[in-house]
């Protein structure tokens, strides 16, 4: 087994991005939040978060810019 598939290995990697976004929070580079909503309202989300593929920070942006579009 390689070193790092090691149970050692694989908890040091999980500390070490622990670690990297508790500091990013810190100082302001990135932001989190959670969103509470209907589950029908839920589905059609994650749905339309499938359909545009990628990471939900990806498809959240690309909603965002599909807004932004349709306000000018």
């Amino acid at each position: 087994m390689a070193n790092s598939m090691t149970e050692h290995s694989r908890k040091l990697r999980s500390k070490t991005a622990n670690e990297y976004n508790k500091r990013m929070l810190a100082e302001g580079k990135v932001k989190q939040f959670s969103v509470r909503m209907e589950t029908p309202i839920a589905d059609e989300f994650v749905a339309i978060l499938a359909e545009i593929g990628g990471t939900k920070a990806e498809a959240i942006k690309k909603l965002c810019e599909i807004y932004r579009q349709h306000q000018a």
